[in-house]
């Protein structure tokens, strides 16, 4: 698995990597999955065991793909909305929480996730964050199960993640004030 490029989404806020396996950035290829009905269908008939369970409320999967479909909209307005400043109240730092639930400090390089808008939104956007308003997606992944480590398409998201963190660290990128001098395009 290898970076090629990174891509702006929102300048100065807001990036997404780009595998050599997909055509697309991250970014763009996650919303495009889950505003997809043939691949949510696809994708939750083979995981409808992790629909039926009490979390959930027995979601059947044409539930789950309207459900989806809908999240997903207001989750890529809300986190755009965030990106270009339009809610000055909100950062995104306020939406993207750590990856590892025990960490308590926000750090550069944390590997972090967003929840989608729903109260037990399944939809996530992975990154790493380069300050509390500036980070750059690496993928992201309806997760339905407790662990990432429970089901392999989870597994390829912290992949994925470590990926992008070692690609930074061989850019040299630390911090955001790295990045300037970092020419993408």
């Amino acid at each position: 698995m290898r970076i090629i490029e990174l891509v702006r989404i929102i300048p100065e806020t807001l990036w997404a990597a780009r595998f050599e396996d997909h055509e697309e950035n991250e970014y763009d290829r996650t919303f495009n999955y889950w505003n997809d009905p043939e691949y949510l269908e696809a994708f939750f008939t083979e995981n409808a065991l992790d629909l039926v369970k009490e979390f959930y409320g027995y979601c059947t999967v044409s539930q789950a793909v309207s459900i989806t479909m809908s999240e997903a909209d207001a989750f890529e307005k809300k986190l755009i909305s965030i990106a270009q400043k339009q809610n000055l109240n909100k950062k995104l730092g306020d939406i993207f929480k750590p990856l590892d639930k025990t960490a308590t400090i926000k750090i550069e390089k944390e590997k972090s996730k967003a929840y989608g808008t729903g109260a037990k939104s399944w939809l996530r956007i992975y990154a790493v964050r380069l300050n509390y308003d500036f980070f750059i997606i690496s993928g992201g992944a309806i997760k339905l199960t407790k662990s990432m480590n429970e089901r392999n398409h989870l597994k390829k998201e912290l992949k994925k993640l470590d990926t992008l963190v070692r690609f930074l660290k061989e850019l040299n990128i630390e911090t955001v004030e790295d990045w300037g001098y970092i020419d993408f395009e």
